[in-house]
């Protein structure tokens, strides 16, 4: 249909061709200056709490993390007089938790570092997002990758631009299994059951589409993530939490405007920085560059499990047998006993933390609450 292949027009500038999606971070500059980066939303849906956090631009020779703004205050004020001060977690990272909103009151936020600088973004109006139709997958006719889609509309014509963000989470095993730690210079049963863990990431990524050119708002199969199957990540349980955001154009344009630096490499700035600075301004420095759109709504999420079968169990061979006195001593990571023959004396096999602790992947082994 005509409005299908005009849909996958408007998506060419912001995903790859491949269906990749386009990594978003603190912007990097060539300046040695550091500039604030907010990212955030105020959920006004009375349900969920609301996240904001402050992070730094940072040369494009800089390899090390984005640094962090701790210690602020963030209070979101409304245009009617009410105020709601986030709470600091940690590492950057705010939180307010979830309250009831007036919704027709318009809200900014208001940003105080510990440098004394106060940012202060515009009012907007609290939007309301359309429900998540589906969340679908397609896996490669050479089956070396699954790409997940979303589908949504609005009956109402009224929503026109979208952006999606999402969460994963896989369970793997381990190909060794460790029957037996060492602690206190004994060996003993082990408890906790290392073999198997659930990994979670929220990709930062720019997706992005807009209705407003078609005749109908609908958004049919845009894609949210490839898996390469090599991956593991589709070997034994996937899911994916799809979260969607209705912008306003405003909103819309500025993502849009960072999706485009972040599909360069080295050069990211080719235009000048101020192009992409959003709602947000420094109201004891006019100049400074700002980086961040400050949005309020009600936004729409839907989660789907997969089991595909999709990968390759890893093998890893057991390193040795080595007595009890000898293990200890070794501080040897254990897998199961072993008896010679004619002995009544266990020996201990074994083997490589990264072949049989699933925390070493950066898993845990907590189920999450979902599973």
């Amino acid at each position: 249909m005509k409005w299908i292949s005009i849909l996958t027009l408007l998506f060419v500038g912001f995903l790859l061709l491949d269906g990749c999606v386009l990594p978003f971070s603190p912007p990097e500059v060539a300046s040695a200056d550091r500039f604030l980066v907010v990212d955030g939303f105020l959920n006004t849906n009375g349900k969920d709490s609301s996240r904001i956090t402050l992070t730094y631009t940072q040369v494009v020779s800089n390899k090390n993390t984005f640094s962090t703004e701790l210690k602020a205050q963030i209070i979101v004020e409304g245009d009617k007089g009410s105020t709601f001060t986030f709470t600091e977690i940690g590492k950057g990272l705010y939180r307010l938790a979830p309250r009831t909103f007036n919704a027709a009151e318009n809200y900014r936020i208001r940003i105080k570092t510990t440098g004394k600088k106060e940012y202060l973004s515009e009012y907007v109006a609290p939007k309301q997002t359309p429900p998540i139709d589906s969340v679908t997958y397609k896996i490669a006719s050479d089956k070396k990758f699954v790409q997940i889609n979303v589908n949504t509309h609005d009956a109402l014509n009224k929503t026109n631009f979208y952006r999606w963000k999402f969460e994963e989470t896989w369970e793997y095993n381990m190909p060794q299994y460790s029957l037996y730690e060492i602690k206190n210079n004994a060996i003993i049963d082990r408890v906790e059951n290392i073999n198997t863990c659930w990994k979670t990431e929220t990709p930062s990524s720019i997706l992005l589409a807009s209705t407003i050119k078609l005749s109908q708002d609908v958004i049919r199969d845009a894609p949210i993530t490839n898996i390469p199957t090599a991956t593991n990540k589709l070997l034994i349980k996937y899911s994916i939490l799809v979260k969607q955001f209705g912008l306003t154009e405003e909103g819309f344009k500025y993502w849009s405007a960072l999706a485009k630096t972040t599909e360069t490499t080295g050069g990211l700035f080719d235009a000048q920085p101020s192009q992409v600075t959003g709602n947000i301004k420094c109201t004891t420095n006019p100049q400074e560059l700002v980086f961040g759109f400050f949005n309020a709504g009600v936004p729409q999420e839907k989660r789907v499990f997969l089991s595909l079968g999709l990968g390759l169990y890893s093998q890893c061979a057991p390193f040795d047998t080595v007595s009890r006195a000898d293990a200890i001593k070794g501080q040897y990571f254990l897998l199961s006993q072993y008896f010679a023959e004619g002995s009544s004396v266990a020996d201990y096999i074994v083997g490589d933390p990264g072949c049989g602790d699933c925390r070493t992947k950066g898993g845990i082994t907590k189920r999450p609450s979902f599973w």
